[in-house]
């Protein structure tokens, strides 16, 4: 009778981690604030297009306006968390050229400060041409630049909020480059998914607007930011709690015949 009883808990037992593990879920797109994002402990790639000011000196502001295109592998549209329509933008501003080098080579700007807001609406209408409709509807998540030191490239040494090599950098029609920096999450409705304080990586590009642009700059962003919270303590499944308690049962009934013929 020994043998039966412990044929009936490793049954019992093997069926009930096979069930658990078919109820854990991996980390997937999660719906947070209205927009689907990656999973908790997963990096979240926001695509953008942008417009964006001209500056060609220390002490000049950098500000602009961008549309999120892409969260992840979802289409804009396609992340919206109510399946219907709704577009994430967002404007920036108050990034402070701090160096600006336009000879050599390489021309090279660095920044200070810089915010950013992202606003998530129903009623995508967003234009970068005549840059409305970037900041209606919600805050979604809000940011400030993250000073650090550059330790490579042309901007190596430096230190700032946003670091920006190309070329031309004091000729609006032909100039061309990157942009690289950190932010901090500050507010917003997704910043508590996000994690207030943690830190975001931006990368960007930059030339000439089309002709008509309000902004005399265009390019794309993408922002890379990871979600510190951690996934919630795993609860059985309804079919795992059954086959445990069918387990039980089991062995209720094998102790039941064992003492009827003891």
């Amino acid at each position: 009778m020994k043998s039966i009883i412990n044929k009936t808990l490793t049954v019992a037992a093997v069926g009930a981690v096979m069930a658990l593990g078919m109820g854990q879920a991996i980390a997937a797109p999660t719906p947070v604030a209205g927009v689907i994002v990656g999973g908790p402990g997963e990096t979240t790639f926001k695509f953008s297009n942008l417009t964006e000011s001209f500056v060609d000196s220390v002490g000049d502001n950098l500000f602009g306006f961008g549309r999120v295109t892409q969260i992840n592998d979802l289409n804009e549209g396609a992340f919206c968390a109510s399946g219907g329509s709704c577009e994430l933008t967002y404007s920036f501003r108050d990034y402070t050229v701090t160096t600006f080098n336009p000879a050599g080579a390489v021309s090279t700007a660095v920044f200070s400060g810089g915010i950013i807001d992202f606003f998530l609406d129903d009623s995508p209408d967003s234009n970068l041409a005549t840059t409305t409709g970037f900041t209606d509807g919600t805050p979604w998540l809000s940011l400030v630049g993250f000073e650090s030191t550059e330790t490579s490239g042309p901007n190596a040494g430096e230190t700032g909020t946003l670091f920006s090599s190309g070329a031309s950098f004091n000729n609006s029609d032909l100039i061309r480059g990157f942009g690289a920096g950190n932010l901090s999450i500050t507010g917003g409705a997704a910043a508590e998914y996000f994690g207030n304080g943690n830190i975001v990586t931006l990368s960007s590009s930059f030339q000439p607007s089309p002709e008509g642009w309000v902004l005399p700059l265009s390019g794309t962003a993408e922002l890379q930011v990871t979600a510190d919270v951690t996934p919630p303590t795993e609860v059985p499944e309804p079919a795992t709690l059954a086959l445990l308690g069918a387990g039980l049962l089991g062995l209720g009934a094998a102790a039941r015949s064992r003492k009827q013929r003891g």
